[in-house]
């Protein structure tokens, strides 16, 4: 993890190049994050950014925030703030127009307009225009996603997959916000708070659902079974999630469900396999069907309890220089029959996990296409307690395979059932292992 660390010290070492928030003058501190975030961009994005394009998806963020206060604002004052956004940007500064506007807010308008709006909205328009997976987080949000990977967050407790490019539910489990709320397997999200989730990633659904404890959020929701569609207000509750589950299935064989690769996921999965050895299992399933991914780390500690000793994944950086990430020589490889599920919903974490015990030759893959997403992200914290999750490095697999877009394809293809009662990957799995 060697790189993670040298990116800490560069980024630390970056914000004190930078003015301190402190020499800032009053309010002037929020709207300062946009120098900051554009340096961390320029400096730690994966490839070059324009300045011009970063300009311009915070003018547009700012644009969309401004719209939401029009019915507010008297036609002369929209038309001054418009017009600010229209001013040339400086060899100083690239955002010029929306500091201006921030600083018109501020001493005028601060009365209608919320100035933290006005940040905010410029920022995660800025990051709009990188890349589908890198985005700002505003300091409750950042917050949240902390707690999160702790294994804890606000959220309806309901298990979401993508079925045909739309979130469906598969599970509501129990005593949570979403089972008292009747939530059914194979109901269709079509609205998450009024925003359609029509091409939506998975992980970004499932962020707009989750939000602090005690908020309300509205789905909108299409149920095959009676063709009827309607909306449900949810109040939120803090969920503990059951990320590593593990049960005996027939014929001796253990089976362990992954939901996303957390803090101390490796040492989980390492009991769960321990504990189902003791109930006599010799062979194994690993289900990583709609995991989303998460922390490297412990998607290499994973990978390390089945793969032989060598590499797990190559990281490389901007420059084109590799980072090899090896097998955890604190963890012994499991040496039994092993099948791994995955699905489209099998991304980035999983697929690292996937590839590698594929290419090694030590169990099989079966399932559908996975993700398809090969790069890296780094949480980078803002002065303010915000952060942004940039895209940072590109991952190879364990044999250096690129699989951006393309996925892994299993070793067994089986499509899922339309019956979200059925499970014909997992029959398939349990079939395959009680040959050996």
């Amino acid at each position: 993890m060697r790189s993670r660390l040298v990116l800490l010290v560069l980024a630390i070492a970056l914000l004190g190049s930078l003015m301190s928030p402190q020499e800032v003058q009053g309010s002037d501190r929020r709207i300062y994050m946009l120098e900051y975030a554009y340096q961390y961009i320029q400096h730690y994005y994966v490839e070059q950014v324009e300045a011009e394009k970063l300009a311009e998806g915070a003018i547009e963020g700012t644009r969309k925030v401004l719209e939401e206060y029009r019915d507010e604002l008297a036609e002369n004052d929209w038309e001054q703030l418009i017009g600010k956004l229209d001013d040339n940007p400086s060899s100083r500064s690239p955002f010029r127009g929306v500091e201006n506007l921030y600083r018109l807010v501020l001493d005028e308008y601060r009365d209608v307009i919320d100035p933290d709006e006005v940040v905010e909205g410029a920022l995660a328009g800025m990051m709009e225009q990188i890349d589908p997976y890198s985005h700002y987080m505003n300091p409750e949000r950042y917050e949240e996603m902390q707690r999160e990977m702790e294994g804890e967050y606000g959220g309806i407790g309901v298990l979401i997959t993508l079925r045909d490019d739309r979130a469906t539910v598969v599970e509501a489990f129990d005593n949570t916000p979403g089972y008292q709320a009747n939530l059914q397997p194979g109901d269709v999200i079509m609205e998450v708070d009024g925003e359609s989730t029509e091409g939506m990633l998975l992980n970004d659904v499932s962020s707009r659902i989750r939000g602090p404890k005690g908020t309300q959020v509205n789905l909108t929701i299409y149920r095959p079974e009676t063709e009827e569609e309607f909306d449900v207000d949810i109040t939120r509750e803090t969920i503990e999630i059951p990320n590593v589950t593990g049960e005996m299935k027939e014929n001796n064989i253990g089976y362990i469900s992954i939901m996303q690769f957390m803090e101390n996921t490796g040492e989980k999965v390492a009991g769960k396999i321990y504990d189902l050895k003791e109930q006599g299992a010799d062979k194994f399933i690993i289900d990583l069907r709609g995991n989303p991914g998460g922390l490297l780390k412990e998607a290499v500690n994973v990978a390390s309890l089945f793969m032989p000793r060598g590499s797990v994944v190559h990281v490389a950086d901007r420059s084109g220089i590799r980072e090899v990430l090896e097998t955890n020589p604190n963890y012994t490889p499991l040496d039994l029959p092993l099948v791994v599920l995955v699905d489209m919903g099998s991304a980035s974490g999983s697929e690292i996990v996937a590839a590698g015990i594929q290419e090694q030759e030590v169990g099989t893959l079966i399932g559908e296409n996975t993700f398809g997403k090969a790069t890296v992200q780094s949480i980078l914290p803002l002065p303010d307690g915000s952060a942004l999750r940039l895209t940072t490095a590109r991952y190879y697999t364990s044999k250096q395979v690129f699989i951006e877009e393309d996925g892994v394809e299993p070793d067994i293809i089986v499509e899922r059932s339309e019956d979200l009662e059925e499970d014909k990957q997992l029959e398939e799995a349990i079939g395959f292992l009680s040959d050996k």
